[in-house]
């Protein structure tokens, strides 16, 4: 049954393309009791108008405490269309927390990059009157992240990065110009598959092989091409010499395998931020979705500070 519930939401968000971190959560703790899921249902999903168009975000957890901000990390498809399945997959951080998770802006101009993506989160917070915020950055939204608590830092109280880098390595080029190819070829199949491979373990992608590939289903022309706008927009981040100036309590998360942004990038941030962070040893890039502890280990840093 345990297992049956992970499929399900894999299925619903996790599928390699959303780089998000749903399942660990769910999978924390096996031998106790399910906890019930949160009682305040998610928001319907909302739209604000940012500098560079619409984006859409949506809202659970505890209304009465302080906001909690989940940006996921490079994505062929939205989001938006599994709240309900994130919402039940962040109950140990919801039941504190007043959470939200914030997409990219559904149509992306031709140079849109990181800074812009930034640029824009940025302007759904203020526009929200978000303030003292625990921002959690998964993968390329660990980079978003990045530039928000150095360019705004009166907004942010606790950064979480997970699975990321505070720079784009020569080493990343294999995986981006796969995904960059299939993607050019409206390769859907292609692409989900690649995805899933450099992200998760071996194992862990055969076991969820079928639902993983399943995502891969009625991808649009439009999602092709913000997907390859995105991850071009990411080539010439590096914000290694700003770094200094983030002042809040600072989390690292990664791996020792990532195929992906690699596990010297979490170790060269948690330096850079003078922060502790854990790295686990035999996983992948899509560590957030493998560990059973991965929400349990945020929680405790959250706790202490």
């Amino acid at each position: 049954m345990r297992y049956m519930t992970v499929y399900r939401k894999l299925l619903s968000i996790a599928a390699a393309a959303l780089v998000l971190g749903s399942l660990s959560a769910c999978r924390t703790a096996p031998a106790e009791e399910p906890k019930p899921e949160p009682e305040n249902e998610v928001s319907m999903i909302q739209t604000l108008t940012t500098p560079h168009g619409k984006m859409q975000y949506f809202r659970f957890g505890n209304p009465e405490g302080k906001p909690y901000v989940i940006l996921p990390g490079l994505s062929l498809k939205s989001v938006m269309g599994a709240a309900d399945a994130v919402a039940g997959a962040y109950v140990l951080l919801a039941e504190d927390y007043d959470m939200y998770l914030f997409d990219r802006i559904t149509e992306y101009p031709d140079d849109y990059d990181i800074y812009g993506m930034a640029e824009d989160t940025i302007a759904a917070f203020e526009q929200l009157g978000l303030k003292d915020i625990s921002v959690m950055g998964v993968s390329q939204g660990g980079m978003i992240a990045q530039i928000i608590a150095v360019q705004k830092p009166e907004l942010i109280s606790h950064l979480i990065l997970c699975s990321t880098s505070p720079y784009i390595a020569s080493g990343n080029a294999e995986a981006f110009a796969e995904w960059k190819a299939f993607a050019e070829k409206k390769d859907a199949a292609g692409l989900v598959e690649s995805f899933g491979r450099y992200v998760y373990t071996p194992e862990f992608f055969e076991q969820f092989k079928d639902a993983i590939l399943a995502q891969a289903e009625g991808v649009t022309d439009d999602e092709f091409r913000n997907f390859l706008i995105s991850l071009n927009g990411m080539k010439d981040f590096d914000i290694r010499d700003q770094l200094g100036a983030v002042t809040c309590p600072a989390f690292v998360l990664g791996a020792g395998e990532d195929r992906v942004l690699g596990v010297q990038a979490c170790k060269d941030l948690m330096d850079l931020l003078h922060c502790d962070g854990y790295i686990y040893e035999g996983k992948g890039h899509g560590v957030y979705d493998e560990a059973p502890d991965y929400l349990s280990r945020i929680k405790e840093f959250l706790d202490k500070h």
